[in-house]
């Protein structure tokens, strides 16, 4: 007969298989066992998977995330509950950096929500202020926007619109911090916006003082064009 797991609910609001070990802690005495197979991370309806060869991370993914997106995704989700399968593996490999330094990566993106300041005032909240209107309705005329979410800054769903916004928001977050680290190893200053351009679907990332604005376009769909009309949309102009 299987014996029974005790579980504890962990500093960082994670339970596991491992009494009083959070994921992270779990994810670097792993990576120093050199261990290969899968922990299984899940939250609500969501589940997230880590494959580990000799001790480092070479595939993740969440929903249709996969690699560092589906990894940050999952570290920073917070709580939730995770199990080791040590015989489960794969042949994909969509990770090549170092577990050490994802780790580091994952510890500076939780600290950064666990230290985020209150919810306020979002960009949607200021372009709509006096007029009650919501983003999802300044937003419903722009041509060729296919899904929009408000974050705050550490990546918390404040309004959303469409049906893929907990992928749209990794997406996003993950290109935020990845331009600060080029930005600031370039000396270029920190991020302010991005329009990224793809086959299939583009991504637009607006940066106001206290949130993120991130948007999924059209494809066949001129990205800087719905750009500006998202702005114009936002701060009321005709």
């Amino acid at each position: 007969m299987q014996a029974a797991t005790t579980t504890q609910q962990s500093a960082s609001g994670f339970d596991g298989a491992v009494s009083g070990m959070n994921l992270l802690d779990l994810l670097q005495v792993k990576g120093m066992a050199r261990f290969t197979g899968r922990i299984v991370v899940e939250r609500a309806d969501k589940t997230g998977l880590l494959f580990f060869r000799d001790g480092e991370v070479i595939h993740a993914e969440l929903d249709k995330l996969e690699g560092k997106a589906a990894f940050d995704a999952i570290v920073v989700w917070g709580g939730g509950s995770f199990r080791v399968e040590p015989k489960v593996t794969t042949t994909r490999q969509t990770l090549s950096d170092k577990l050490q330094f994802l780790l580091m990566d994952a510890v500076r993106l939780q600290d950064e929500t666990a230290a985020g300041l209150q919810q306020q005032a979002t960009m949607a909240d200021a372009a709509h202020k006096g007029q009650g209107a919501t983003m999802k309705e300044r937003l419903a005329g722009v041509s060729g926007l296919v899904d929009a979410v408000v974050t705050n800054r550490q990546g918390e769903m404040m309004q959303a619109m469409g049906a893929g916004a907990d992928g749209l928001v990794a997406q996003g977050m993950y290109l935020v911090s990845t331009s600060e680290r080029v930005g600031e190893g370039m000396g270029l200053g920190r991020f302010k916006g991005a329009v990224i351009q793809g086959d299939k679907a583009h991504l637009v990332v607006l940066e106001g003082p206290k949130n993120y604005l991130f948007a999924e376009v059209n494809g066949e769909a001129k990205p800087s064009a719905v750009e500006s009309d998202i702005r114009r949309a936002l701060s009321g102009q005709n």
